[in-house]
């Protein structure tokens, strides 16, 4: 069985402010597509998505939520149609498959050949039209660590009636979508269960059938927008269990994907049957490798653009999928970061309250030296949890890209991070605006 690259196309949340701002040269070799982009955006009367990407003083995600977020889905596609651009003309790298996660698949259907950057800036734009027609229930959607029966039957024992299992990503974590007072049920019924849970940030529940109407809607808009057929055996559709093929419907596929479950674990395991031993993030950040990693630990992953903080040339951080093997050389930078910085006193005691507080442990257990995962059962969701709320407590959370959850055993390496950031210059959000 022959070795193959996939690329994957994250979906809503994924962005982080100013992502091409220091990328020097290959910045300038992807304006123009961005550029295609915009022009299709300012048809929606939406501001240009290029201040985002390229301007480091760019709104952080939580701004863009709240005030945008037509603006940031637009901003999260063109990340990734521009980010595979780049791959393949600058850098060589042509993937076997491409795999969409909910926002994502407009991306991957534009590699695909479907759409044309633009056109599939158009669908997202028709997108949210619909839903501004059909809006969904206020809501939103929750991460949930274990698997889609054991979260159904969560759902089901905290009565949230119009709650669903909205995603799949990996063994033990499923995403449910509904309405804000049922989640908080079912994130009551899981921590008495010793299930951990994280609120995601996005704008509302999706991938319910409480988007029926707004689905009917989107099958009609959908039809206006300009399609082709896609590449053979290449863009690989978690909805139909299989490749895409010319004789598809791609409106049936888009419409019917946003009542259903996003089936990202088997979709991932499906192109590791194929012979896919690489993964590469079409994105801002490194969600989805992470969850493959999770998933398929022998397999090469990479998120060029969440590593790039290091370096302006993109080479170094893909070395590990040009060669399939993982360079020793290409630790992230908070990682040598925390690695050379002893925690200061006060912030690793706030550090532990906090760890204490999420973990649901007393402050005792929580030693400097406990490790995270052998001695005190944190998994990878709640690794992630301790991390955000670690950097929000010193208002730091801009400061999550240079993060890996992955990357800090024990309390005092955390503590160690958060040390660091503030040491080298990272002003509070607060201070950056």
């Amino acid at each position: 069985m022959s070795s193959g690259v996939a690329f994957l196309f994250p979906g809503q949340g994924s962005y982080r402010p100013g992502v091409f701002a220091g990328l020097g040269a290959d910045a300038d070799r992807i304006s123009d597509r961005v550029a295609e982009i915009d022009a299709v955006a300012a048809e929606y009367q939406l501001k240009p998505v290029q201040p985002l990407l390229f301007s480091p003083d760019a709104p952080a995600l939580g701004q863009l939520l709240e005030s945008d977020h037509e603006r940031l889905d637009v901003a999260i596609l063109a990340t990734s149609v521009a980010l595979a651009a780049l791959l393949e003309s600058r850098y060589g790298l042509t993937p076997d498959h491409v795999l969409g996660h909910s926002l994502g698949e407009f991306g991957a259907l534009a590699v695909a050949g479907v759409f044309t950057p633009a056109d599939a800036a158009r669908a997202v734009c028709e997108r949210h039209a619909t839903l501004r027609k059909a809006p969904p229930p206020v809501g939103g959607m929750l991460a949930v660590g274990t698997d889609p029966a054991r979260a159904e039957e969560l759902i089901a024992s905290a009565g949230a009636a119009t709650t669903a299992v909205s995603a799949h990503n990996a063994t033990k974590q499923s995403v449910v979508s509904g309405a804000g007072a049922e989640l908080e049920k079912v994130r009551q019924a899981a921590r008495e269960v010793g299930i951990r849970t994280s609120r995601l940030s996005v704008p509302g529940p999706f991938h319910t059938p409480q988007l029926a109407e707004a689905s009917a809607l989107y099958a009609t808009t959908m039809r206006t927008v300009r399609m082709s057929a896609p590449r053979e055996r290449f863009f690989y559709s978690h909805g139909l269990g299989r490749f895409l093929t010319a004789a598809d419907d791609v409106v049936e596929l888009m419409v019917a994907d946003m009542t259903r479950p996003v089936r990202f674990h088997e979709a991932v395991h499906a192109l590791h049957a194929e012979g896919v031993t690489t993964f590469v993030e079409c994105g801002a950040l490194d969600v989805l490798t992470r969850i493959v990693s999770t998933s398929l630990p022998s397999a090469v992953t990479a998120a060029p653009l969440r590593e790039s903080t290091v370096t302006s040339d993109l080479s170094d951080r893909l070395r590990p999928v040009l060669h399939s093997a993982v360079a020793d050389d290409a630790a992230p930078v908070a990682e040598t970061a925390a690695a050379a910085t002893v925690a200061d006193a006060d912030i690793l005691e706030t550090v532990r309250a906090v760890c204490a507080e999420i973990l649901e442990y007393p402050p005792e257990v929580i030693t400097d030296d406990a490790d995270f995962q052998a001695d005190l059962g944190v998994d990878s969701l709640a690794m992630t949890e301790l991390l955000e709320r670690a950097l929000r407590t010193y208002d730091l959370s801009d400061m999550f890209h240079v993060a890996n959850a992955e990357n800090y055993d024990t309390v005092a390496e955390l503590a160690a991070l958060v040390t660091g950031l503030l040491r080298d210059g990272a002003a509070p959000a607060s201070e950056r605006r």
